[in-house]
């Protein structure tokens, strides 16, 4: 949760770096938590659907590509931990994929 004082000075139109990555941690949070609370595993690939969208929603905020996002990660301990990613931990998982998921729009068009 966002403290009191976080959320006044945001309202006010001040927000310091440390205070950012505090609404981001939060977020983070929220958003592993609902998507994994939204989408029961049954099938392998389940496990991948989840995390891709919670690796492509932390990216939109970030407003990071894929590879700066995955060296963003790496370097912020709190937001891995926060994002409890288990199969998309490397930029190569996310790729192979994201490669996977494209083959299968394509032949699902076809």
């Amino acid at each position: 949760m966002i403290p009191g004082h976080v959320a006044e000075k945001i309202n006010r139109g001040e927000m310091t770096e440390d205070e950012f990555w505090i609404v981001a941690l939060n977020f983070a949070r929220v958003v592993s938590e609902k998507a994994r609370g939204m989408f029961r595993v049954k099938e392998k690939y389940d496990d991948y659907i989840i995390e891709y969208y919670i690796v492509e929603t932390m990216r939109f905020f970030f407003g990071f590509p894929p590879i700066l996002f995955y060296a963003f990660l790496r370097d912020h301990k709190e937001l891995r931990e926060a994002l409890n990613l288990k199969v998309l931990k490397t930029f190569s998982n996310y790729e192979e994929f994201r490669k996977k998921l494209h083959r299968l729009k394509v032949k699902i068009n076809n």
